[in-house]
């Protein structure tokens, strides 16, 4: 009983060592080709991406010092050629599994392009690639640098089933479900399948931005028609008519208001719902696909087996 008791715990142990394999990544020098990005964007992208790739659970990033000294060794920073020989050294002398290269390129509508691919250490070959455009804020670069690492590795595992199911939503129209990227489209395809609570309440503000529009597109027609009025008014004989005057004064005021307004606040009550819609999901919906692993260890005549559940 006691060997089969040590034998259990031995092969336990061996699987959570497995299972908690660390894997060093590599963040190399923003490469720039044109030579257009500052000191201070190259290094937000880089230290970013740094730390949303020591964020996602399995991985660690490298960044330090005789990383670089490896790379000064070629014109890295403006080609952004690796050679198979600079792979295999940066694996030896850092203990790296993985490399990040990292590409930003300035864009006319005042945005950074960033591409970026993961190198297999052992293998010298393209493990994944993805690209993303984001703005020049700092809030902006550190949140599409944490949409890029997870579409590159995959979303970070939360501590109990259900969270790990969760929706998570990384900016404007930009959701993560299990390391998969969703647009707009897909997130609200998402909720149709797999939750009609949340996905009612992503109807309601569907319907109540498009009533939105509707009552801000009338009250700007009105205000245009004030407008109108008082310029034929003015076009006219010379003659003061205070009664078109006053009803075009009218127009325009009730217009602005039910624009401003009406129109307002329809929008807002309705971009916040169909945004938020996921957060629904989230609490009534994740934890029923939430499927915790679990491990039985069983000791029989044949000897000892595990048995695995999903």
């Amino acid at each position: 009983m006691k060997k089969v008791f040590l034998l259990s715990c031995l092969l336990l142990g061996t699987m959570l060592t497995f299972a908690q394999e660390i894997k060093k990544v590599a963040i190399l020098e923003v490469v720039d080709r044109e030579g257009r990005l500052s000191y201070s964007q190259k290094l937000l992208l880089r230290s970013n991406m740094a730390r949303a790739v020591s964020n996602t659970t399995g991985y660690e990033a490298y960044d330090r010092s005789d990383v670089d000294m490896i790379m000064s060794e070629q014109d890295f920073q403006r080609t952004g050629l690796v050679s198979d020989a600079e792979i295999r050294k940066l694996g030896e002398m850092t203990g790296v599994s993985l490399i990040l290269v990292t590409e930003g390129v300035l864009t006319g509508d005042s945005k950074i392009f960033v591409s970026a691919k993961i190198l297999n250490v052992e293998t010298a070959k393209v493990e994944m690639m993805d690209n993303l455009s984001m703005g020049l804020g700092t809030e902006e670069i550190q949140t599409g640098c944490t949409i890029l690492a997870r579409r590159l590795f995959g979303i970070t595992a939360s501590s109990s089933a259900m969270e790990k199911y969760n929706i998570e939503r990384m900016g404007p129209n930009e959701y993560i479900y299990m390391g998969k990227y969703m647009d707009q489209k897909e997130y609200e395809m998402f909720l149709r399948n797999n939750c009609p609570k949340a996905y009612g309440q992503y109807r309601v503000g569907k319907q109540l931005i498009n009533a939105g529009w509707g009552v801000f597109g009338g009250g700007m027609a009105a205000f245009a028609g004030g407008c109108v009025m008082l310029a034929f008014m003015r076009e006219s004989s010379g003659m003061i008519d205070e009664g078109i005057m006053g009803g075009g004064i009218a127009l325009m005021a009730a217009g602005g208001v039910v624009a401003a307004v009406g129109g307002g606040t329809l929008l807002g009550i309705g971009y916040k719902k169909r945004n938020n819609a996921y957060k629904i999901y989230n609490n009534t919906c994740a934890s029923s696909s939430a499927t915790p692993l679990t491990f039985n260890l069983t000791a029989g005549q044949n000897g000892l087996g595990i048995a695995m559940q999903f």
